[in-house]
């Protein structure tokens, strides 16, 4: 948090969080998606990434969920890297789907969010443990959206199927108002320390509320 980052954002997901705020890269029964989402060749977007890089040195692929489109996901990091060897390239998925090597290969850190009973969303659909599993574990952490310190005992939970410590897992607020998030990091503060978690904000609504490309 807090660093210049360029976010790419993937079109399409095999999840539908409740509280999701990005419906418009998945939902289609509520957004266009002749509007929404752009098919693109990789070295067509490489080229666009590369001029929004130039000041920048940190791409995060989110969606939707990224990890359905591996092999344009590989592909792209590859060409990017011959370009700009120094890029850091990290990847935000709700973790069902399992990387494949050569994914894994070539990002620096998967950022893998397992979605909690407050998404809505039967278990067997959210969490997937062969997928937790196959996760690097020097090069990814854990990340929760939880809605109080109700949701606190799920995250141990979900934590141990993933095999994880607490000082690779980071819990954060839900919430699209800077006032809910602020309310939540109060609230999550004294857990987050006690049970050794990092705790998130999020700072983009902090800043621009629930603006959209902000």
């Amino acid at each position: 948090m807090g660093q210049a980052a360029v976010f790419l954002r993937l079109a399409n997901c095999n999840l539908n969080c409740s509280w999701c705020d990005t419906r418009h890269s998945w939902d289609w029964a509520s957004f266009d998606p002749a509007d929404e989402q752009h098919e693109i060749e990789a070295s067509e977007l490489m080229a666009q990434l590369i001029a929004e890089l130039q000041d920048v040195r940190l791409l995060i692929v989110t969606g939707g969920e990224p990890l359905l489109q591996q092999p344009a996901v590989s592909e792209l990091v590859v060409l990017l890297r011959q370009r700009m060897p120094d890029l850091r390239v990290e990847i935000e998925t709700n973790g069902t789907v399992s990387p494949t090597s050569r994914v894994s290969d070539v990002i620096d850190l998967f950022v893998v969010s397992p979605k909690l009973s407050n998404s809505g969303i039967v278990e067997k659909r959210r969490v997937r443990p062969s997928a937790l599993a196959s996760f690097p574990a020097d090069r990814s952490v854990l990340k929760f959206v939880v809605t109080g310190t109700g949701d606190l005992a799920e995250v141990a939970e979900i934590r141990a199927i993933a095999n994880v410590p607490p000082e690779r897992t980071w819990i954060m607020p839900e919430g699209t108002t800077p006032d809910l998030i602020t309310q939540g990091l109060r609230a999550l503060s004294g857990p987050a320390l006690q049970l050794g978690y990092s705790l998130s904000s999020r700072l983009h609504i902090q800043l621009w509320a629930d603006a959209r490309g902000r």
